[in-house]
């Protein structure tokens, strides 16, 4: 049944390669990077210049769905299909392929922006962005049908779940809510050792627990500042996450440490700063 439904995946993936002209091409290589790396312009773009509250939203949600794609991922196993299928054209892609990540991040990401929003226009926007990306991964040879399809199902019960209880949790004090987040860290934590799951998964817990944290503490309004300062804001805090992706690498070189501390570790500290510093400086500097 499996292998049957996977033959039927491969023989989809290639029927979608034999359409490569241009702009197609690049438009889906634009939706898979725009569901991957573009994450780091979009969720800060969101935090600093835009509405902290949802940023921050955004940015928990984004950090739960990593973890809980990476732990799915690891524990079926998976290969990609253009690890199995060699008349699959692919420039190939680390780890496992159900379900797909981008899937699953898109339909979280931009279904919680459109839940937002809440004007028709953009749902159709953004269900046309989560579809596109969706087909990117198959167009790429990365992911089966079946990865994407399962990925939006996972983001939309994400969705489902924020919708029933996500406005009872943001209406609890600060206290409550500290310990709830020390909590939920804490036992997927305990699954994550349980399972023997990779260093991203502890990367996100610490990305999470932290950035959740900053947002208890430090308050910020960027939706009054005018709009050069929101540039500023925005040039000025790419710059500095870019510098500090590229030293944290070099940074846990240095150290003898287990990989799942080194991710969580340093996670934590660019959660930190994005979360954080980064805005606790705007202010300070009146941005």
């Amino acid at each position: 049944m499996i292998e049957s439904i996977l033959a039927w995946g491969a023989d989809f993936i290639i029927a979608l390669q034999q359409f490569t002209f241009w702009p197609w091409d690049g438009l889906l290589r634009f939706f898979t990077w725009l569901g991957g790396m573009g994450y780091l312009f979009t969720v800060p773009l969101v935090l600093w210049c835009i509405d902290r509250n949802l940023g921050l939203k955004l940015l928990l949600m984004v950090t739960l769905t990593m973890y809980l794609n990476t732990v799915v991922k690891e524990w079926f196993a998976l290969p990609r299909p253009f690890e199995v299928d060699a008349r699959i054209v692919s420039d190939g892609e680390m780890g496992f392929s159900f379900p797909s990540g981008h899937a699953q991040l898109v339909a979280v990401f931009w279904g919680l922006l459109a839940m937002h929003v809440g004007k028709r226009w953009f749902t159709g926007v953004c269900l046309a962005v989560i579809f596109l990306t969706g087909l990117s991964r198959s167009y790429l040879g990365v992911h089966y049908p079946t990865d994407v399809a399962v990925g939006w199902l996972f983001g939309g019960l994400t969705l489902w779940a924020w919708h029933l209880w996500g406005p009872a949790l943001m209406s609890w004090p600060a206290q409550r809510k500290a310990i709830a987040l020390l909590v939920a860290v804490s036992l997927m934590t305990a699954l994550a050792l349980l399972l023997g799951s990779s260093a991203m998964v502890y990367g996100s817990l610490g990305m999470g627990l932290v950035a959740g944290f900053c947002g208890l503490k430090i308050q910020d309004n960027p939706a009054a500042m005018g709009l050069v300062k929101r540039g500023l804001r925005y040039a000025v805090g790419t710059a500095v996450m870019f510098v500090l992706l590229a030293v944290l690498p070099k940074v846990a070189g240095w150290g003898q440490l287990p990989s799942a501390v080194d991710g969580f570790v340093l996670m934590a500290v660019f959660g930190a700063v994005i979360a954080g510093l980064l805005p606790w400086f705007f202010q300070r500097m009146r941005l």
